[in-house]
């Protein structure tokens, strides 16, 4: 004999719609069963199929990858084309700061040692230029 369906809602908090499953509603078990946490899409952003937090940016009026935004307003500019963000921690929902890392995907071309004294310049040049005394002409 089947079991008898849960006529009062899904199980968490504010919600109530039609359960599917384990007490809660198709959105909320699909939440669940993707990350573990049901409790992952609020107001003004979303968690992408590909686990990814989308949020509106306001200034730039588009949607955007929220660890990119971060990292962002943690440099105080707009991250160059070469520039990636990492997730320490392999959790891509989890977006604290500490768990971000800047990755820069440019290579250079070759593999000369004056082509790698050039790239390894123009990185001291944009990452660190206090690292590079003002006396030389770089």
């Amino acid at each position: 004999m089947p079991k008898p369906k849960d006529t009062a809602g899904c199980q968490i908090d504010f919600c109530g719609g039609p359960v599917k499953a384990r007490r809660m509603c198709n959105a909320h078990l699909s939440r669940w069963y993707k990350r573990g946490n049901t409790e992952l899409i609020y107001k003004g952003f979303h968690v992408a199929s590909d686990g990814y937090v989308k949020v509106k940016d306001k200034v730039k009026k588009k949607t955007v990858l929220q660890h990119r935004m971060i990292m962002e307003q943690h440099l105080g500019r707009d991250l160059l084309p070469t520039e990636n963000v990492h997730h320490i921690n392999g959790n891509r929902a989890d977006n604290r700061i500490e768990n971000l890392e800047l990755w820069n995907t440019r290579q250079p071309k070759g593999q000369r040692i004056p082509d790698k004294i050039e790239y390894a310049i123009e990185i001291l040049k944009l990452y660190a230029p206090h690292l590079l005394k003002e006396n030389e002409n770089v």
